[in-house]
């Protein structure tokens, strides 16, 4: 575990963590200009060399088993360092591949194109004819229609079509010699349309794998012919077939990868010209110009390939094109610094599905590839594939990228993975990839919200594992001695804790191991894993009870050091972060330095980790306290630029709000129980009378626990001593009530402090419960200091 290894490599990776998703917070505008795909993607090549460039070294081996887009490998080339890349998917892979094959110089695709035009120019010029307004013939370079009901003439109106409803183009350099941009569509046109239908066509009819969820519908879209209407249909084969007539291999590879990555603009697609789905809308669609397509992305693509470095940099890079699995067994184990990778998440990503789009035109069939269908990392409710609609199944095979790697990477080197998470599953989901990692020996460190233009809230959402939108998630691999000892799905560490927890009692007291071990064996019972009692596990009981306690003869004592303190031991998610702010400042102002805001909450994000579902929702719920806690313990420098540590200032009375001070006592803890009704506690109701000892409010936490809250609306210099937290601690023992909590508008003693402390009584100030009650009841009150 993290918490175990020393000081100084905890400090270290901190820094590294901290470094890397400061630089990623200042790229706050997406660049695509490094896709060779047909689709703009996701990735921003800056973002994936900030994390090579932080989480490895020069020469290191990184590896990516999901290549994808490449642009994971094409970052570490980029950045020096050794390269193996993987992807599955034979369309993904032809053209993630590309820059490492050979590049023709501009001059020989210019002869090249020239060639083409010779062959074919003169046919695609006719089937993408009109007549301009001033009587020329020309070409459209697009063309706005509605597929259903079938309309050319007056089709559905978007902000694309001229402004008295023009609907073909020829715009840019593709105007009129008389300097017209654009017409209506007219009877030459649709005589012409019907003229083409009646030509014979032998286009590639294979059948589609049917998946509503990616448009592959019945009755209509469940073949390939029929994702294209007729005019493409042409247009394709008789420029596919003159492609296949050049004689140069590499000319002809290169215009078969423009070719393959313009597919999805001749299917039936909507008039932005990027529909990157199989969907085939039945209004608003554009019919493009194949042909100017196609020598426009010949032109693009070999430009962005001459500019790439990679044809001196082949000796670092490894490629392959097999299952996941596959791949990593073929790493030497050890060997690579940091394993980065983008898997599909969830049912929102058929891959190997949505490829099918481009597979015709490959010789490939994943209709009849059964090892791909069998393997694939999905969730997809095809009529076929029914073994993989279990998002149960989709997770287990999540799971084998942190079980196949372990081996592979190097002591402390990391594990990242890109995702962007379904937000209906992704606080579920989060935990489950948490138990993954931890399950096989890496630590999870931090989400790094890489979709957020804004840095301030990008950092922000890192700090609560939140909900975001592109995520790097950013795990350690740790050594033997260090990870953590699962059985199954169960943290065995975990149990050893909450025994050695029970044993100590509520005041922390010496145990013996006897004691641990009566508690220790009614939670191996509960978990049915009483195996794990016998003689050949004692030794390893006995090391993992030693990562949490001191042993002094025939006792034991918990150190109080250790994950388990505050993920499910008493402390809500408010409390921890109050707790851990002013460390945070002490430590980033510890020899007089500033902060800014950003390294603030990305060293806060280091102790905020916890893997229980109710307390991550609860920090996304008071994500927005964080800054008001910052000024609590610290100020912005005269230049307004960074902060530094808080000195003491005059406290300024708002206008306009309601003094809590002047509440009576029966007002004051109604309030208390309406703020704890807003925080989701449930059956709250206020007791409060002469012989309540002390308990004034009771309320229910969803999981029905029982609480009792004793409210002291006190003056300012009036602070609660030890006394009352003794009181209501006794009375939530003979209760048989679970938590106990004391909330003041003035301060506590350091005795209170301290009692609180050793009986676990939850405990509020007046300046925390203030800073809470603006969450929940915002601009109403406030209470003087």
């Amino acid at each position: 575990m993290y918490w175990l290894l020393p000081l100084n490599e905890q400090e270290e990776i901190r820094d590294k963590i901290t470094q890397l998703a400061t630089e990623l917070s200042l790229l706050t505008n997406r660049v695509q200009n490094d896709q060779v795909f047909p689709f703009v993607g996701r990735k921003d090549r800056r973002t994936a060399r900030a994390i090579i460039r932080n989480l490895s070294n020069i020469n290191d081996t990184i590896a990516d088993p999901m290549s994808g887009s490449g642009i994971f490998a094409y970052a570490g080339l980029d950045e020096g360092r050794k390269v193996l890349m993987n992807e599955w998917e034979p369309f993904a892979y032809r053209l993630s591949t590309a820059p490492f094959r050979s590049i023709p110089s501009e001059q020989e695709i210019d002869a090249a194109l020239e060639r083409l035009d010779a062959a074919v120019g003169i046919e695609m010029r006719r089937i993408y004819r009109t007549i301009c307004t001033c009587g020329r013939e020309h070409v459209f370079d697009g063309l706005f229609y509605d597929r259903d009901p079938e309309e050319y003439y007056k089709p559905t109106s978007h902000e694309r079509m001229g402004n008295n409803g023009e609907n073909v183009i020829f715009r840019g350099k593709y105007k009129c010699v008389c300097g017209v941009k654009q017409k209506c569509f007219d009877d030459s046109d649709m005589a012409h349309l019907l003229a083409l239908r009646n030509e014979t066509v032998v286009f590639p009819d294979i059948p589609l794998i049917e998946n509503s969820r990616i448009n592959f519908t019945a009755p209509h879209f469940v073949s390939y012919k029929s994702l294209f209407p007729h005019r493409s249909q042409l247009a394709l084969e008789k420029l596919h077939n003159a492609i296949q007539g050049e004689q140069s291999i590499i000319i002809r590879e290169t215009f078969i990868d423009a070719f393959l990555s313009i597919l999805h603009l001749a299917k039936y697609c909507d008039y932005r010209s990027k529909s990157q789905d199989p969907h085939c809308p039945p209004v608003t669609l554009k019919e493009n110009n194949i042909y100017h397509r196609f020598i426009e992305n010949v032109k693009k693509r070999n430009n962005y390939l001459r500019m790439q470095p990679f044809h001196n940099l082949q000796t670092n890079l490894v490629e392959s094109c097999q299952d996941f699995r596959d791949f990593l067994d073929t790493l030497t184990n050890d060997s690579v610094q940091l394993l980065i990778t983008d898997p599909p998440y969830g049912d929102s990503v058929q891959y190997f599905e949505l490829a099918q789009r481009f597979q015709p035109y490959m010789g490939y069939s994943l209709s009849t590839d059964r090892e791909r269908l069998e393997k694939e990392i999905v969730v997809s409710n095809a009529r076929i594939r029914t073994d993989k609609r279990d998002r149960d199944q989709f997770l287990l095979d999540i799971e084998k990228i942190f079980k196949n790697s372990y081996q592979k990477i190097k002591d402390h080197g990391y594990l990242v993975l890109y995702f962007r998470p379904e937000q209906t599953h992704w606080v579920s989901d989060l935990n489950r990839l948490k138990v993954f990692g931890r399950k096989h020996g890496f630590e999870p460190l931090i989400t790094i919200d890489v979709a957020q233009n804004d840095p301030s809230m990008r950092v922000l959402a890192s700090t609560a594992w939140t909900f975001a939108k592109d995520v790097c998630f950013v795990f350690l691999k740790l050594r033997q001695n260090e990870r953590r000892w699962y059985e199954n799905d169960v943290d065995v560490d975990e149990l050893v804790y909450v025994s050695a927890r029970q044993a100590s009692g509520e005041r922390g007291q010496p145990f013996t191991k006897q004691s641990f071990n009566s508690n220790l064996l009614q939670l191996l019972r509960q978990h049915n894993l009483i195996r794990l009692s016998s003689p050949q596990y004692a030794q390893n009981i006995e090391n993992t009870l030693l990562r949490f306690c001191d042993k002094q003869g025939a006792q034991y004592m918990l150190t109080g050091e250790s994950p388990y303190e505050h993920m499910h031991f008493g402390i809500d998610a408010e409390l921890r972060m109050r707790e851990f702010i002013p460390i945070v400042v002490e430590e980033l102002t510890a020899t007089g330095e500033k902060f800014t805001f950003e390294e603030f909450i990305l060293r806060l994000s280091t102790y905020l980790d916890n893997g229980n579902r109710t307390i991550i929702e609860r920090l996304h719920q008071v994500n927005r306290l964080i800054p008001e806690l910052l000024l609590q313990h610290a100020e912005v420098d005269a230049d307004g630029q960074a902060f530094v540590a808080r000195s003491l200032t005059t406290y300024v009375t708002p206008v306009n709000r309601t003094n809590v001070l002047l509440l009576d006592p029966n007002e004051f803890e109604h309030l208390v129980a309406e703020y704890f009704r807003r925080r989701g506690f449930l059956n709250v109701r206020v007791i409060g009378q002469a012989n309540d000892r002390g308990v004034d409010v009771l309320a229910n936490g969803s999981d029905g626990t029982l609480h009792l809250i004793q409210c002291k609306r006190y003056r300012p210099g009036n602070n609660v001593g030890s006394n009352p937290i003794q009181r209501v601690d006794s009375y939530k023992r003979t209760r048989g009530a679970d938590q106990a909590w004391v909330i003041t508008t003035s301060d506590f003693t350091r005795e209170g402090s301290d009692e609180a402390r050793i009986t676990g009584v939850r405990i509020l100030n007046g300046s925390q419960f203030m800073e809470s009650l603006e969450i929940y009841f915002p601009n109403v009150y406030y209470i003087p200091r």
